[in-house]
């Protein structure tokens, strides 16, 4: 005969156990610290990414420079990326070393761009600096200098003094001006590589840029946007001896990635928190390097009488370049 259950012997799933609130905050609290965490890891691996991006842009370039200097009779391009005329040998579209690169099909600058930067745009494409009545080549409405744009004529990387003007003319005149055209000898030529190797030779690097400042913006497609520094200053440290002008000034290219960690800065801030930049040189290859000091840019100093750089002393040249004279 089949068995029979009282009501007291029947089984009952009420007595499954629910989650208390206590319980259900301390789940939540461990997924938290989880993600806290993975947060760090995956935006450090997502930065990783992106210095590797822009080492592939720098070479993507210095190839594409060699490339042209193989065409060209040894030259690296036609000058800076500036539509002034006491700066540059001709328009922005025709003689920089971008158009260089775009109209010859060696490299398209402008669809080579560092994602890192918080600028995507080159300081010399704002309007009142590439349109300026008689101080500019040309002088094209803000739709044609968009239509450059699109063209590929722009970049983000900042342009190292030699490549656009190779030495002074007169190293010991101390009215010249280095970033005049006629004080300078010209855009870089191959020969001026004899006396210091290719590889110790910067072309350009991860540049600075100054994203507050209202007069470093570009107005794009109706944007405010911030832009990159396109040249470092150049020579503007003398040999406190012979009173020449020596020693590159780096300062307008800059640790572009990484970050660091907590910890006291010295007294110049530049508004940003990277460790790391990237050089192209004139041989074609990349170099990484990283800040030490924690003032945000290349720095150096005096020392003894010599111009000593921070963290790029004996790899990154800052001499004149016929004689190979540095530091």
């Amino acid at each position: 005969m089949p068995r029979k259950f009282t009501l007291s012997q029947i089984p009952s799933c009420t007595g499954s156990r629910a989650f208390t609130l206590i319980e259900l905050l301390v789940v939540i609290a461990v997924i938290a610290l989880l993600i806290g965490i993975l947060l760090p890891s995956l935006g450090a691996a997502r930065e990783a990414a992106r210095t590797t991006t822009c080492a592939s842009g720098l070479r993507q370039l210095g190839m594409g420079l060699l490339g042209y200097a193989n065409d060209y009779r040894g030259a690296y391009g036609g000058g800076p990326f500036d539509n002034r005329v006491k700066q540059a040998w001709g328009p922005i579209d025709e003689a920089s070393w971008v158009a260089s690169l775009a109209n010859g099909g060696f490299a398209q600058p402008g669809k080579i761009l560092c994602p890192s930067s918080p600028a995507q745009f080159n300081q010399n494409l704002i309007l009142n600096r590439i349109s300026d009545g008689s101080k500019t080549w040309t002088n094209p409405t803000e739709a044609e200098r968009d239509e450059m744009i699109a063209r590929g004529l722009n970049t983000n990387y900042t342009t190292c003094w030699y490549l656009a003007y190779t030495e002074m003319k007169r190293p010991s005149d101390p009215f010249a001006d280095p970033m005049n055209k006629n004080d300078v000898v010209g855009p870089l030529t191959e020969k001026y590589l004899s006396a210091v190797s290719p590889s110790f030779v910067p072309l350009m690097g991860d540049g600075r840029s100054d994203a507050a400042d209202a007069g470093e913006q570009i107005v794009y497609m109706g944007e405010r946007l911030p832009t990159v520094k396109s040249m470092s200053d150049g020579p503007i440290k003398r040999d406190p001896v012979s009173g020449e002008y020596a020693w590159q000034d780096y300062d307008d290219l800059g640790p572009g990635h990484g970050g660091r960690s907590a910890g006291a800065s010295r007294s110049r801030k530049k508004g940003h928190t990277r460790t790391i930049g990237n050089f192209a040189f004139a041989d074609g290859h990349v170099g990484s390097f990283r800040d030490l000091n924690n003032d945000q840019e290349w720095s150096g100093d005096y020392i003894d009488g010599k111009f000593v750089y921070d963290e790029l002393q004996g790899k990154v040249f800052g001499g004149i370049l016929s004689s190979g004279k540095r530091w």
